[in-house]
C-alpha cells in the first residue's frame, strides 16, 4: 500500500514544503536522521526506505465518523495534514475550539494543529468518504533531537508570497499589500 500511495505522498510533500515550510523541513530532517540510524544499525531497512511521507505516521479512515478528540502525540506546533477522499460525499471538518465548520469534500487538503484543536467529523451525505491523516510523533523528533517548528505568523505567509510585512514598530487597521 506504500507503494500506491507514493506518488500522491510527494504531491503531498510538495505542498507542505511551498506552505509550511518549517514543517516540511523538520518533517524531512527528522525522517532523514531516522533512516541514518536504522542504515548505521545495519538492520533490515526496507520499511524505512520505503516510507514515501515526511510525516511519521499515516493513518486511512474510510466510511467512519470521527469523534471529537485531539491528537496526543504530537508537539502543538507539528501541524497534521488532513486529506479528504472518496466519492461524491458532503462532509463537514468542525473545530469545536475556534466553532468553525469547514467544507470535508473528496479533494480537501486541510492543516491543522492537532493536538490542540479539538477536531471532528460527523455523518456526511452520501457517498464513501476516506481520509489520508498525516501526523508526526514529538517522540520522533525527540529520539533523533530534531526541533519543533516554531507557530507560523502572519509574516511567513507574506514572506512566501513575495510581499513585506508592514514594520513592527507601526499599528495599522489594514493589512497592507
Amino acid at each position: 500500500w506504500l507503494g500506491a500511495l507514493t506518488t500522491s505522498e510527494l504531491l503531498w510533500n510538495s505542498i507542505t514544503a511551498a506552505v509550511a515550510p518549517d514543517l516540511f523541513e523538520s518533517g524531512f530532517s527528522a525522517f532523514s536522521k531516522v533512516v541514518k540510524e536504522v542504515r548505521r544499525r545495519k538492520k533490515n531497512s526496507a520499511p524505512v526506505d520505503s516510507w514515501p511521507s515526511i510525516f511519521s505516521g499515516l493513518e486511512i479512515i474510510a466510511n467512519r465518523t470521527t469523534f471529537s478528540h485531539r491528537d496526543p502525540g504530537g508537539s502543538p506546533s507539528l501541524f497534521d495534514l488532513l486529506v479528504s477522499l472518496g466519492r461524491n460525499h458532503h462532509a463537514t471538518l468542525s473545530l469545536a475550539d475556534v466553532h468553525a465548520e469547514l467544507d470535508y469534500s473528496p479533494g480537501a487538503m486541510v492543516y491543522i494543529a492537532g493536538r490542540v484543536l479539538e477536531h471532528s467529523v460527523g455523518p456526511w451525505i452520501n457517498g464513501e468518504r476516506i481520509v489520508v491523516a498525516h501526523f508526526m510523533k514529538d517522540a520522533v523528533h525527540d529520539r533523533v533531537k530534531v526541533p519543533r517548528p516554531s507557530f507560523p505568523l502572519q509574516k511567513n505567509f507574506l514572506e512566501l508570497v513575495g510581499r513585506k510585512p508592514k514594520p513592527a514598530g507601526r499599528r495599522a487597521n489594514k493589512l497592507q499589500i
